[in-house]
């Protein structure tokens, strides 16, 4: 997040609530919270009031979101005419708007649920209520680790071999592989033997690999990433497969190359 963003409160999660929407099952999800410690706790079937963040929604949307030009509602009883010919915010734009009105209005407003036992009906905001919080406890210390959102990464298994490592079709390599080429992993479960490679679907280019001597992660390159001179997804590596499989019989890694302003295109998008 850039400085000139509106900041709030920092804490450390221990616990995760969650419904039973697949994404929230994923092997993903499952691995990065296991990484950081973070327990994971189902939400009861039909019991909105164990996801209180659900509240928080219908408060973002009509102390926020309803004052916004462009605002559709939730249905069609809740907008506006012609709400599409009106102005629209990119994603980056609506995030910054959303921080600024959580820091400056939201935290700072009393809420009923905000609460001291010994002070029975005293009216306090998030940001009293976690002030209140470290006065008694004392300050949050989170140690800093370097490369820290390279955990929150999706991560694959696979082998190391002399040329390095193969994700859906593409090598990479770098000198972090240099003492573990053709050796099996010590890891076990459904991919022994295999190693953990952590991928970015928005950028093929590179792959980041973590020795396990020393937990320091190494980018690994994509062995024809200088051809592309910049970072391409991962769907619009799809789509030019697509497009070469349409003009060659068999096409390999470097007839995608062509297709480059292809993948530009679709990363503009």
């Amino acid at each position: 997040m850039s400085t000139t963003q509106a900041e709030g409160p920092s804490v450390a999660a221990e616990t995760i609530i969650f419904d039973h929407g697949k994404i929230y099952l994923s092997n993903h999800i499952q691995s990065v919270c296991a990484k950081l410690d973070i327990s994971l706790q189902p939400a009861r079937p039909y019991t909105p009031t164990d996801k209180p963040v659900e509240r928080w929604f219908r408060t973002l949307g009509e102390g926020l979101l309803a004052a916004l030009p462009g605002y559709k509602g939730s249905d069609v009883h809740s907008r506006g005419e012609k709400v599409e010919e009106e102005a629209f915010f990119f994603l980056d734009e609506l995030e910054a708007i959303i921080r600024e009105w959580i820091t400056l209005v939201y935290h700072r407003r009393h809420h009923r649920g905000l609460r001291v036992p010994e002070v029975p009906g005293l009216k306090l905001s998030p940001l009293e209520m976690f002030e209140h919080g470290v006065t008694r406890a004392g300050p949050l210390t989170i140690p800093a680790r370097p490369h820290l959102a390279l955990e929150f990464l999706e991560e694959t298994r696979t082998t190391i071999q002399h040329y390095g490592v193969e994700i859906d079709g593409l090598r990479y390599n770098g000198d972090a592989l240099n003492d573990y080429r053709n050796q099996m992993s010590p890891y076990r479960g459904v991919d022994a033997g295999k190693w953990p490679i952590a991928l970015d679907r928005g950028d093929i280019t590179k792959v980041y690999f973590q020795d396990p001597k020393n937990r320091q992660w190494h980018p690994l390159k994509w062995e024809h990433a200088d051809a592309l001179n910049g970072p391409v997804s991962r769907e619009a590596m799809v789509y030019a497969r697509r497009l070469a499989a349409r003009a060659h019989r068999f096409p390999d890694t470097k007839r995608l190359l062509p297709y480059r302003s292809w993948w530009a295109a679709v990363r503009m998008r």
